[in-house]
């Protein structure tokens, strides 16, 4: 489970930090004809292969693409992170407490293969998902998936889940209906899609791994959305190449790094880009088990005031990230934007604190970061901050998600370099705040008035959630549990002559499915 809930955490991270691929072979050519309204071909870059194109078993953030195109999902995410219609048009908790959610489907839909799309099918997809996703976390509390009318969906929680409703969008993709067919040959979706949504995959023109080719779906029930003849997702890890690409007219989109922008802006493509990924150090010994000095509140607000992260954000990202001392991003309900500079940069206070605390000449601890997407720079720089103040850090750097995690899990390192892409607080909290063992909080770290401020949020009504979301992002800033540095835009560059509706956000991708169209 905690390489599946890893994956979630840094999928919007992988999307920023790489891009992708040579541009050849079947549908690399970015035409514009087409009649009816349609583009020629959509081709877009990607950073890596899907997991699965399976979309319980996808990676939230850097398989959406692949999924998204052939799977409508019951609820939609707008760029501004209001939830809208998709395969239901009415939708809401019953009751009071935010257990049960209850939503009601369009009459006369259908799968690509021509089956009907009823409560049912739907209720069945829902289950195989919270029963099989890689998000188990995400779905623990869902008790029941119930159809109760041709068209109606009760979904039954054990606790309060305020996040049920971006849980059925595109972005967490737990809403993505699956046929009966594909959940009675669940083998097969990996490399093929049983959905219902604007295109289809053609496993004639898809090589896995190298390129994936998608046409439209005669049975969708909004054929004004399907913008394009046919789209295509190409796979490469060469982020040199891939602009080269882009630039060239070979392909028409790809995520970009920051010391990307100046080259594709000269090379005439249109740049677009939303904070969607915090980075830092997580100080996950917090009850002192390894590192007895990080028990002290005092210790770790000392290695929170250590850190310049001013300096650290333009060196790494330049002007495409900010400073922040928290774990959330504008636009999400837990963001609280007078704690982005709790911890001003402050030396002299962190040697007062640590001294106080009884380490006037500081003290020596392991930790461990991760070899890509950047976050082993921002630790290095953060741990030569440190030695300013006397803190020594024995740094293992591991180069692969799966490294990462049996690290993070062990119990082997007090202090752990994080990256982790923007969430609701309360799919944050799984993660980080609750206390069972995960990779973010591998000490299973307990308070309990974190835990009661956590409870109280998750059952309030929407109008009050994001101020109790915020003082609950208050209050673990103020207990120092991470260091956190800086969050990260996430960058595009595409060809603006071509593409309209190119839109990213926080938590929120580029959307080939429905918006992004030929101009």
């Amino acid at each position: 489970m905690f390489r599946q809930r890893m994956r979630g955490g840094l999928a919007a991270l992988a999307a920023v930090a790489v891009s992708a691929t040579a541009c050849s072979g079947p549908g690399s050519t970015s035409d514009d004809a087409g009649g009816g309204g349609r583009g020629g071909t959509l081709t877009v870059i990607a950073a890596g292969a899907p997991a699965s194109l399976d979309p319980a078993k996808a990676n939230v953030g850097s398989d959406n693409w692949f999924v998204n195109l052939a799977y409508d999902t019951v609820l939609r995410q707008g760029p501004k992170g209001t939830v809208e219609a998709g395969l239901a048009t009415r939708w809401g908790y019953t009751g009071s407490g935010n257990t049960d959610f209850e939503f009601t489907l369009r009459r006369g839909l259908k799968f690509a293969d021509g089956t009907p799309l009823d409560a049912r099918a739907v209720a069945a997809s829902l289950d195989y998902s919270r029963k099989n996703g890689l998000n188990v976390s995400w779905t623990s509390a869902i008790e029941s998936v119930t159809a109760t009318g041709p068209l109606t969906v009760r979904i039954h929680c054990s606790s309060p889940h305020p996040n049920l409703p971006q849980l059925m969008t595109q972005v967490l993709m737990v809403g993505s209906v699956i046929s009966p067919k594909g959940l009675s040959s669940p083998a097969e979706m990996g490399t093929r899609s049983f959905g219902a949504g604007p295109y289809v995959l053609d496993t004639a023109h898809t090589a896995s791994g190298d390129h994936y080719t998608y046409t439209p779906n005669p049975h969708y029930w909004d054929k004004k959305k399907i913008h394009w003849k046919k789209v295509v997702i190409k796979v490469v890890g060469n982020p040199n190449s891939a602009l080269q690409a882009v630039r060239t007219g070979q392909a028409d989109a790809m995520a970009i790094t920051a010391n990307q922008v100046d080259t594709a802006k000269a090379g005439g493509l249109e740049i677009v880009g939303a904070p969607n990924v915090f980075m830092g150090v997580n100080l996950a010994d917090r009850q002192g088990t390894l590192a007895p000095p990080l028990k002290d509140l005092r210790v770790r607000q000392a290695l929170n005031h250590a850190v310049d992260r001013k300096a650290i954000t333009k060196a790494i990202v330049q002007q495409h990230g900010h400073p922040t001392s928290q774990i959330s991003l504008p636009g999400l309900d837990g963001f609280a934007a007078d704690y982005d500079d709790r911890y001003p940069y402050d030396p002299a206070k962190a040697k007062r604190l640590l001294a106080e605390a009884g380490y006037p000449n500081g003290f020596s601890l392991k930790m461990e970061t991760q070899g890509f997407f950047g976050i082993d720079l921002v630790t290095q720089a953060v741990v030569q901050q440190w030695k300013q103040i006397g803190v020594n850090a024995d740094v293992t750097t591991d180069t692969s998600v799966g490294q990462w995690l049996a690290s993070a899990t062990s119990k082997k390192y007090p202090a752990l370099g994080f990256g982790y892409g923007g969430a609701t607080t309360y799919a944050l909290s799984l993660d980080w705040m609750l206390p069972h063992a995960t990779a973010f909080n591998p000490f299973a770290t307990s308070d309990p008035e974190l835990t009661r401020m956590l409870s109280e949020a998750a059952a309030a009504p929407a109008d009050r959630r994001p101020a109790l979301y915020q003082d609950v992002m208050r209050y673990v800033v103020d207990q120092a549990w991470f260091v956190s540095v800086l969050r990260m835009d996430g960058l595009y560059a595409y060809n603006g002559k071509k593409l309209t509706g190119f839109t990213a956000a926080p938590s929120y991708l580029p959307d080939l499915a429905w918006s992004v169209a030929p101009k």
